[in-house]
């Protein structure tokens, strides 16, 4: 699924992703490779329920993006 990253906190390294289907999904450092992300980054993310909420995983940035 594709997303936007909407809110990042480097420091605890979690934050959450809207993704093309309206729904948020927690992004967990440990999902992402690289620099962190930033708000605003397009990205593409596997969808999975998780207690408390959706998480996204295997979370990549999408080439071409900001």
């Amino acid at each position: 699924m594709n997303g936007e990253v909407k809110f990042y906190d480097e420091p605890s390294a979690w934050g959450i992703i809207v993704g093309d289907d309206g729904a948020l999904y927690v992004l967990r450092g440990a999902q992402w490779s690289g620099p962190p992300p930033r708000v605003g980054e397009p990205v593409v993310f596997e969808p999975q329920p998780a207690p408390g909420g959706l998480r996204a995983s295997g979370v990549r940035r999408l080439a071409g993006g900001a």
